[in-house]
């Protein structure tokens, strides 16, 4: 008798290589609203489309730089190639926040984001080229990992080829085996779907005018005569706004929204939560102020930026320090400055600034540069309070 695979020799088995085929990881009996979950299908429903734009355009907007650790701590490395990658101009077509906003919604929307990374004569980066992940597969070579691009769009069809792991930058949003990534809307394909078909529902119950509003009922039988000369006065005498005279022992019944139908409508209140929960984005800026506060609307901004975006930033941190930055004597680093979203209110943050500059940590001009403030001459020296000295040391009159 064979040995069945474990869940990650399945999930591998069915993911490596196999880039445009995620249905064979969803059984089809899993899909019990009746509706296709897809990634197009997905970005249909208006909250998993906000979860994957909110995200995608904070992580976007947030400021990038390289930094080369010195003597002095880490400075910026304004000479180093992946600055520029970074910073301004990925390609010559793509804007720096497009791509980015491009390889955030493709690793939130298939679990997987990939670049191509051209380089010049001298093995210097000077190029980023997105891949959209239906046109990648992951395989391996001679035991290594390498991307095959087939199917690129017209206009680059000279992507298409073999790459070795070092020429791509591969981002995996979660990933169970460490090659490759696992779809979130095909592997919460339930979820979703219930949240589609709640949403499916509810265009069609409004556009029948709500519910049935009534039936007509009676106890005897109309031929086909009578029945066509009763439908003709009913329906002129409605169109016309009139009370309808009832023939032929008619008589109208109303009936109210069913109870079933009431609670689907409602239940998209419930998907959007789940949608929450999948992407790890707060419920209220999915538009569900249902446990919102003022009071605590600030402290989920800072879960937001704590545990939704500092992870993704993380993933692709690591990535580009492994592939595009090169391990010489100097030690290079990428961040993706979280500061200014992390901040508090006005009151918090003036608090902040006034005692890490009086402790002397920070100096004024800092605190500016943080607020974006144009930097003023004269505040550029750390302060130190009158009442403490360095531990073993007199305080002079002189020096202060």
């Amino acid at each position: 008798m064979a040995k069945r695979k474990g869940i990650f020799g399945r999930i591998r088995s069915i993911f490596v290589g196999r880039a445009d085929d995620y249905s064979a990881f969803i059984s089809p009996n899993d899909l019990d609203f009746g509706v296709t979950v897809s990634t197009d299908a997905a970005l249909r429903f208006t909250a998993v489309f906000a979860a994957i734009k909110i995200l995608s355009e904070n992580i976007a907007a947030l400021p990038r730089t390289v930094k080369v650790m010195t003597d002095r701590g880490a400075v910026p490395a304004v000479d180093n190639p992946v600055y520029k990658l970074l910073r301004k101009e990925p390609n010559d077509y793509t804007d720096v926040f497009t791509f980015w906003f491009g390889i955030i919604s493709n690793l939130l929307g298939y679990g997987n984001a990939f670049a191509i990374i051209e380089y010049d004569d001298d093995a210097n980066p000077v190029a980023l080229h997105q891949v959209h992940p239906s046109n990648m597969a992951v395989t391996f070579k001679d035991g290594k990992k390498a991307f095959v691009v087939r199917n690129a769009d017209p206009n680059r069809k000279w992507l298409n080829g073999t790459y070795l792991n070092w020429q791509v930058l591969h981002f995996m949003y979660f990933s169970l085996d460490g090659i490759y990534g696992i779809d979130p809307i095909t592997y919460n394909a339930v979820a979703i779907g219930r949240g589609i078909a709640a949403q499916k529902f509810s265009a069609e119950f409004y556009k029948k005018g709500g519910n049935i509003k009534g039936v007509l009922e009676t106890d005897g039988e109309l031929g086909d005569a009578k029945y066509a000369a009763f439908m003709k006065h009913y329906q002129e005498a409605a169109r016309n706004f009139e009370t309808p005279l009832l023939e032929y022992g008619i008589k109208y019944k109303t009936i109210g929204i069913s109870p079933v139908a009431a609670q689907l409508i409602n239940s998209e209140m419930l998907s959007i939560q789940d949608i929450a929960r999948i992407f790890s984005v707060p419920p209220h800026l999915l538009a569900d102020l249902s446990h919102a506060t003022f009071s605590n609307i600030e402290q989920q901004n800072i879960f937001f930026s704590s545990y939704s975006l500092r992870p993704l930033c993380k993933r692709i941190e690591q990535q580009i320090e492994n592939k595009l930055l090169s391990s010489g004597d100097q030690e290079y680093s990428v961040k993706f400055d979280l500061r200014g979203m992390m901040r508090g209110d006005d009151a918090a943050r003036s608090t902040f600034y006034e005692k890490a500059i009086n402790a002397g940590w920070m100096t004024p001009n800092e605190a500016r540069e943080q607020e974006e403030m144009e930097l003023l001459p004269g505040l550029d020296k750390p302060r130190r309070p009158l009442n403490t000295v360095d531990v073993g040391e007199e305080y002079n009159e002189d020096e202060g």
